[in-house]
């Protein structure tokens, strides 16, 4: 008797996959919270565990350096694909929007706020097995602007003895000291203020 087509597996397994993929995301979201709120020193693998009640943590990651690194590609991953939107800069315009967006991001009910990537920085930026990490994200977001700023450049609006690497960085520069001030004084406008000025500097080169 013909007993038809044998069935196949993959749908199971795809579902398998989806499920340990969003089950991975709840873990690094909320540890993403909890080390922002308390340290990451604060932070133990049963907080989260705890907080997520997830029993197999370990089923996704060895310890908690894996960990805190996914933390750190998702909060370089926020940045990148969030309100900042930095690829879509290729004009004046584009660059005023995408500032615009990253200040109206703080208008929450916690905000302002600082920027999670860098207060991960700053309290593991002694710590060898996440430096590197840190570095790269920082790095790929400089990258980031700086392609912006080269399209700019490439339509003709930006000197073209211009540096967008060296742009790039004081302009992520402003950003990070936009987001420190802005939390610690409480006032979107300080955050707004800084990355006005970072501008008008950058707009010395406009041509």
């Amino acid at each position: 008797m013909n007993e038809g087509p044998t069935p196949t597996t993959g749908g199971h397994t795809s579902a398998t996959h989806r499920h340990h993929q969003h089950a991975r995301a709840a873990i690094v979201d909320a540890a993403a919270s909890m080390m922002y709120r308390r340290g990451v020193a604060a932070t133990s693998i049963g907080d989260i565990s705890h907080a997520t009640e997830a029993r197999d943590l370990d089923l996704h990651f060895r310890d908690k350096t894996e960990l805190v690194r996914a933390v750190i590609d998702r909060e370089l991953a926020v940045q990148l694909d969030g309100h900042d939107g930095a690829d879509s800069i290729d004009s004046w315009d584009g660059l005023d929007a995408w500032l615009s967006r990253v200040v109206n991001a703080q208008q929450t009910v916690d905000g302002p706020f600082a920027c999670p990537l860098a207060t991960l920085a700053t309290e593991l930026r002694h710590s060898p097995e996440y430096r590197p990490a840190l570095d790269a994200a920082f790095r790929t977001w400089e990258g980031h602007l700086a392609a912006g700023l080269r399209r700019i450049q490439e339509c003709g609006e930006l000197d073209s003895d211009a540096d967008p690497d060296r742009l790039a960085a004081s302009l992520l520069a402003a950003v990070q000291g936009g987001y420190l001030l802005a939390s610690v004084h409480g006032r979107i406008e300080v955050m707004r203020d800084v990355l006005d000025d970072a501008v008008a500097a950058l707009r010395r080169y406009q041509v």
